[in-house]
């Protein structure tokens, strides 16, 4: 997956990238948010500012205590007044609508992912992509939120005190100047230490990372207690922390001297202010003890406004790095699985498929299929067998259009699968994974993936399936339908139902039940059930079979005895066909294979028979 690679300005870019969704689903919230980085927030730092001034003024003067507590209230009252309208504006609009963007933002990666061509997902560096921008995209927007008001807030109350300061006391502008750029200095000499430690600790963390992700997979908790995996597991952690030490003592030594001079230099900075002042301000005149509270006050906000504006301009330079990373997950061209105008409505009724002279190869891999020539005739049932690794289940990533062949033509009803709208066609293609995934939501809509249907067609399914006693996992009386209601998971809620590998196997088939389909696809659709339940569920499958051409592969040769046509496949090759009968007769290496199985289990003399 080649990157953009932006340099310079150009890197503002991904800034502007990552401000894309606020602007895209919040432009009320970003100008609520400007004017009150613009005005509510220095305007509330003046007031404060003043405010000690207007009272030691007024008591210099001799003024009645009444108009000296009425001048404080009014000050007090404007400074409470912007402190609620704020809070008000942040929790009755702003927080929810940022979580409502967030939200979106997350969709929208995970949108991408959906509509990302599977090709990807054999590369680990895409999937390392995918999973940052999953966890940091809308973070890194929302802060990039953040931080523009704060740079803007920050500009404002500088201008606001700088003025103050300029009109009554300049050379105290000089001196709050000096030290700021001094304190910034300081700061910039450890921004490279910084970075560096932050690349090299998210190093030497990730394999923590894993070890926290693994621990939280259920599918690894049998495993990790049954054998010693999962303390082998927990000494990762050790071993972490004997990289950490080393490294954070190199961080330390090159940047503690100036994280200490940074310290000291705000003691510093006090110091002299209360000297000007006191020596140079005031000079003896008491009347200018105001003045002197609030030049005080506007030296130290326009230090600390001066500080975090460099600070913030630093942090909106580092949004850049992780704008740059999240793009890199979006910039990936994806060729089949967006959705795109003018492609061909798929057939309705019974299909024919074509592989004509086929080849297709996984990237950096050796193997591939070569040349494959094969034709299925509408309505009939054929096989797919050969041992691990012979292109079995590549061929039905074909068939759903996952990859696409790299030479040849694959044809449905006549016509190149490249001409329909995939999503559309894959609909009228019911696939049955051998590594079953129930979702983590109801049963109906586990079963209703392909098909809307009645609630009493689906309990049709549910009882030819032999799903009965997941209905009764349910724990409710299914009469009203309720029982579908009920999450297929513990993932969310305690009262879920719980599925054994055959029940898994079993509700990933019955959705095969609940409509038509032009083509099913079936990779070891049994592979979890036992001798008895595997022999029950063909024949509901070939009954099924009858309605829809139907690609079967299999290891299990037994299974596909009473099959059209089996193909034996070896290295992407078709290495022999015929019947079940035809290839016994042949004693190629299909006989052997199905010689080999059959010793496992009583036969008769005549014919190996499972």
């Amino acid at each position: 997956m080649q990157e953009k690679k932006l340099k310079g300005l150009g890197k503002l870019h991904y800034i502007f990238f990552l401000l894309k969704p606020y602007w895209k689903y919040g432009k009320a919230l970003m100008v609520v948010t400007i004017v009150m980085a613009a005005v509510f927030q220095p305007l509330a730092t003046y007031l404060e500012t003043i405010l000690p001034k207007k009272a030691i003024d007024l008591v210099m003067a001799g003024a009645q205590r009444k108009n000296i507590l009425l001048t404080i209230g009014l000050y007090t009252m404007g400074i409470a007044l912007v402190a609620v309208a704020q809070r008000l504006i942040n929790m009755a609009y702003s927080n929810f609508t940022r979580l409502k963007i967030r939200n979106r933002i997350l969709n929208e990666v995970n949108e991408k992912a959906l509509y990302t061509d599977f090709k990807y997902y054999d590369n680990p560096d895409f999937f390392t992509k995918f999973v940052f921008a999953q966890e940091q995209f809308s973070d890194q927007a929302d802060r990039i939120m953040t931080l523009f008001p704060r740079l803007l807030e920050g500009v404002v109350t500088i201008a606001a005190m700088g003025a103050l300061i300029a009109l009554t006391g300049p050379v105290l502008l000089g001196v709050t100047l000096f030290f700021v750029v001094i304190n910034t200095a300081i700061g910039l000499s450890t921004l490279k230490p910084q970075a560096d430690h932050q690349v090299m600790f998210t190093s030497i963390f990730r394999p923590l990372e894993y070890v926290n992700r693994t621990l939280k997979q259920k599918e690894n908790a049998a495993e990790l207690r049954s054998s010693g995996a999962g303390l082998k597991l927990l000494h990762t952690i050790n071993t972490v922390l004997e990289r950490f030490h080393p490294a954070y003592k190199s961080y330390m030594k090159k940047t503690l001297p100036f994280l200490l001079a940074k310290e000291l230099i705000m003691p510093i900075q006090t110091a002299c202010v209360l000297v000007y002042v006191v020596l140079f301000v005031i000079d003896g005149d008491t009347s200018k003890i105001g003045l002197y509270a609030s030049l005080t006050i506007a030296s130290a906000a326009l230090s600390f406004n001066m500080g975090r504006v460099f600070s913030t301009i630093n942090d909106i330079l580092e949004q850049t790095l992780y704008g740059e990373r999240i793009a890199a997950f979006f910039e990936a061209k994806s060729e089949i699985e967006p959705i795109t105008p003018g492609k061909v409505s798929p057939p309705e009724g019974v299909y024919d498929v074509e592989l004509r002279d086929v080849s297709f190869r996984y990237e950096n891999a050796k193997f591939g299929i070569e040349h494959l020539n094969l034709l299925i005739k509408p309505g009939q049932r054929i096989a797919i067998v050969g041992e691990n690794g012979a292109g079995k289940t590549t061929l039905t990533k074909l068939l759903l259009r996952l990859y696409d062949v790299s030479g040849g033509e694959l044809l449905i009803n006549g016509r190149n699968i490249k001409d329909f709208d995939v999503h559309a066609l894959r609909l009228h293609i019911g696939i049955a994974f051998q590594d079953v995934r129930v979702l983590a939501m109801s049963l109906r809509d586990n079963l209703t993936v392909y098909h809307t249907v009645p609630d009493e067609k689906l309990m049709d399914v549910i009882h030819k399936l032999g799903l009965d006693g997941v209905v009764e996992k349910a724990g409710i009386d299914n009469a009203n339908g309720s029982a579908l209601d009920r999450m297929v998971s513990r993932e969310f809620t305690e009262h879920g139902i719980v599925l054994s590998g055959g029940e898994a196997q079993r509700l990933s088939l019955a959705r095969l039940f609940t409509g038509p389909f032009g083509l099913l696809v079936l990779d070891e659709p049994t592979a979890a059930l036992d001798p008895l339940a595997e022999y029950k569920l063909m024949q509901i499958i070939m009954d099924a079979s009858n309605t829809a051409t139907t690609i079967m592969v299999a290891h299990r040769l037994s299974t596909v005895r009473n099959f059209d046509v089996i193909y034996h496949m070896d290295m992407g090759k078709i290495i022999e066909s015929g019947t079940h009968n035809e290839l016994m007769a042949a004693r190629g290496k299909y006989y052997e294979m199905f010689t080999k199985q059959a010793e496992n289990y009583q036969c008769s003399e005549s014919e190996p028979v499972i």
